[in-house]
């Protein structure tokens, strides 16, 4: 048996970094108050959302709780833990889509009682999967189950769930696993296999499996194979690199010295160093690390934020880094000049008189004849002037939410006379920003930036189409 399923929580208390739920559940399960009949569990993978519909299943048929936690030990609890009942039910939305699928699983059979549970549960995974006909044929049931029912959906992505079926549901969000906790539980296991490890090792692992309990325990499976859980098993294994040879290669990056760059791109791809995760860790060094140096550390997180888009495309990653590293180095050689022109703040404050002068002078001579040099200064002005007050104007959003969807998943088309289109890479992001409210405070935040008023035009895309179109 993997260790992953040998060590999946089996009751409320074991269930690490969702005691926000897993608290609430068993309080419900102690006093008996089990009137929701639905629940709805979302957010990141492998944060045990089915684990926790499964033990909340074994808690509401278990003949002897302990501290509202099943017992693992009754014969209710056996039955399902072993498949051995078919008034417990798990289904796959992945591979479950179509509305006959749903009729003939649960549909066909709700009119029938349990035949050995107190309780008939229904549990179905990655329910965003469903069509459209699957959830109106979902709909009726859920929304009247028996009392001798329950269903129990979870989902990664519930912008994609009908909200006729979120609202009948009890939600609970599920959150990433602390960092403390996780590296807690992988100590834990690790004692119990009798593995030696080093600690920054599971530093390393923890990091690699971005907050995913499943991953994190995977990685110590593979990597036990040679015994001990050392930074040395765990680098050679898994493909990544320990902090110092991050710490090395920024070093290396901030000479702004291309040759060197180039030649210690080649030698980290020759060490078969995974490098999509090499980005992804020199990312997260960053952040743990930000404050060390501000500057340098948020222009590198641009280009490799790049590079990780950039990366699943290219049969050759290590040339994606020096396309990528090559427009760094290149930037880096007119940044100082730059910089003595004009400090940015002076060029906010001036670009936007210049803006108001601009269109007054248009206004007064509106009849009259324009060359297309004239015309030509006039667009290359205007789209200066967005492009530099944006990252502004996101800064003056009072929600956090949606100023950090302005910011990451947001993308200006175009800016025309009256008009601003923005593309959208984000579905949460879409719905946030088409809302009127939102739209206003947009429009508004503009007008008090420029002087002059824009109507906002959003246009969603697929991230990884607008990512292929950039690279065109």
């Amino acid at each position: 048996m993997s260790l992953a399923n040998k060590y999946r929580p089996t009751t409320f208390d074991t269930t690490v970094g969702q005691e926000h739920i897993t608290d609430i559940l068993k309080s419900k399960i102690k006093n008996s108050q089990q009137s929701n009949h639905n629940y709805l569990f979302f957010w990141p993978r492998w944060t045990w959302k089915t684990s926790v519909a499964r033990i909340l299943s074994k808690a509401m048929n278990c003949l002897d709780l302990q501290d509202g936690n099943p017992c693992n030990k009754c014969a209710n609890c056996i039955a399902i833990n072993e498949w051995k009942t078919l008034d417990y039910v798990e289904i796959d939305a992945a591979s479950h889509t179509w509305v006959d699928n749903i009729r003939e699983e649960i549909l066909a059979k709700t009119d029938y009682p349990p035949t050995q549970l107190k309780k008939k549960i229904y549990v179905i995974d990655e329910v965003h999967m469903l069509s459209k006909w699957a959830f109106n044929a979902l709909l009726k049931t859920i929304e009247e189950p028996k009392d001798y029912m329950s269903f129990i959906l979870a989902t990664t992505e519930i912008e994609k769930v009908p909200e006729t079926i979120v609202s009948r549901c009890q939600v609970f969000n599920f959150k990433k696993i602390p960092t403390d906790k996780m590296i807690a539980r992988l100590q834990e296991i690790c004692k119990q296999e009798n593995l030696w490890y080093e600690d920054e090792a599971l530093d390393l692992i923890e990091s690699m499996a971005e907050w995913c309990a499943r991953d994190a325990v995977k990685y110590i499976d593979q990597v036990s194979v040679f015994g001990d859980i050392s930074v040395k098993n765990v680098t050679n294994l898994l493909g990544i690199v320990g902090d110092n040879t991050i710490k090395e290669f920024l070093e290396i990056i901030k000479s702004w010295d291309r040759s060197q760059i180039f030649t210690r791109v080649d030698e980290v791809h020759s060490q078969w160093i995974d490098l999509a995760q090499f980005a992804k860790q020199v990312i997260m060094y960053i952040d743990h690390h930000l404050m060390e140096d501000v500057e340098f550390f948020l222009k590198i997180s641009e280009f490799f934020g790049e590079i990780l888009s950039m990366i699943r495309y290219y049969p050759y990653p290590n040339m994606v880094y020096k396309i990528v590293l090559n427009k760094c180095v290149s930037g880096d050689e007119t940044q100082v000049e730059m910089k003595k022109e004009k400090p940015s703040k002076v060029i906010l404050n001036e670009t936007k008189w210049s803006e108001e002068s601009i269109w007054s002078k248009q206004d007064s001579s509106s009849q009259a004849p324009q060359n297309d040099t004239v015309e030509t200064k006039k667009v290359e002005q205007q789209s200066e002037i967005n492009d530099e007050l944006f990252s502004k104007i996101w800064d003056q959003i009072d929600s956090k939410t949606l100023q950090h969807g302005l910011k990451n998943f947001v993308h200006v088309k175009s800016v025309t006379d009256w008009k601003i289109e923005l593309i959208v890479i984000d579905k949460m992001t879409e719905i946030s920003l088409k809302k009127e409210e939102n739209q206003k405070l947009l429009e508004q935040k503009i007008l008090e930036n420029t002087g002059k008023s824009y109507s906002i035009d959003i246009e969603y895309m697929d991230k990884d189409a607008y990512f292929s179109q950039m690279m065109l």
